[in-house]
């Protein structure tokens, strides 16, 4: 078998070689992360996490979608990478990524203009972009922020900038997923139980994908 250090070579020559290697790749790293080499030290599982990470960032939303039922329940995966898989995860792998969030130290508020991010929902024009001007995530973040049929994603903006619980509803009404009156009150207790602390952790990571991507623009 080979090394953990020729692993890693190999896997970064493959990384290389463009966008159409990225399934594949993302499904060799996982396979070794979810089946760790017993002869392999710990201390390199971060690595290839980290690696594991940055590929999915590159990947499709289905394709992410599947790779985030792999890591499902398993606790012992990096945080950084749930929150990586959080858009593309499933309602209750969302829920238990937020609740390891929360675990973490508590982060005051981010700040969010709510009398804009609202008016820009009124707008019926580009609120993914709207929003990710006003909480400082990328465009495509927001555009799968506003897409997530669970509303958790919409709620975790909201919890994380202590907009309240009537302007989320608003907002899930004129510019979410939920149009109907009942989808919009079932997502009510969604809200309720986002954990804030979890939201800013959660949303402090998905403003870090903005600074890389303008590192990539500069």
């Amino acid at each position: 078998m080979p090394t953990p250090k020729e692993r890693l070579s190999h896997l970064l020559e493959l990384a290389a070689q463009g966008p159409q290697q990225r399934a594949a790749l993302a499904g060799e790293v996982a396979d070794m992360l979810l089946d760790w080499p017993p002869q392999y030290p710990l201390t390199m599982r971060a690595t290839f996490e980290a690696l594991l990470e940055k590929i999915a960032r590159e990947m499709d939303f289905h394709a992410r979608s599947e790779l985030a039922a792999r890591f499902e329940n398993r606790s012992d995966a990096r945080l950084a990478l749930l929150n990586e898989l959080f858009l593309a995860a499933s309602p209750e792998m969302k829920d238990a990524t937020l609740a390891r969030n929360d675990a973490q130290a508590v982060m005051p508020a981010v700040l969010v203009d709510d009398d804009a991010l609202l008016a820009a929902a009124r707008a019926h024009q580009d609120f993914p972009l709207a929003l990710a001007r006003l909480s400082g995530v990328p465009r495509a973040v927001a555009a799968e922020i506003v897409s997530d049929k669970s509303g958790r994603s919409l709620a975790v903006v909201c919890r994380a900038a202590n907009i309240n619980r009537a302007a989320f509803s608003a907002i899930v009404v004129l510019a979410g997923p939920a149009r109907a009156a009942h989808e919009s009150f079932s997502l009510l207790s969604v809200y309720d139980k986002v954990p804030a602390n979890g939201s800013v952790h959660l949303l402090a990571y998905w403003r870090s994908r903005n600074d890389d991507a303008d590192m990539r623009a500069a």
